[in-house]
């Protein structure tokens, strides 16, 4: 079995495989999921703050718009 490893965000019980997979895995596969612990489990503040910005962005990359204001704001906070 040959696997490949990638982190990703779930939205609406989808998952997307990343561009450099698709050729090779784009029939047949397995899927195994492992859940990434909680950012609340993580006790590093620098660490926390990565992923507390992280998870901001799962709403920009999503397909859902956003207005500006949202976006301003999603960035002043980063900062």
């Amino acid at each position: 079995m040959e696997a490949v490893e990638f982190g990703a965000f779930a939205n609406n019980g989808m998952i997307e495989i990343p561009t450099e997979y698709r050729k090779d895995y784009s029939t047949e596969i397995r899927v195994i999921l492992l859940k990434n612990k909680s950012s609340q489990d993580i006790k590093e503040p620098e660490i926390q703050e990565r992923i507390a910005a992280a998870e901001r962005l799962v709403g920009i990359a999503s397909k859902e718009a956003m207005t500006l204001e949202v976006i301003k704001n999603e960035r002043l906070a980063r900062q």
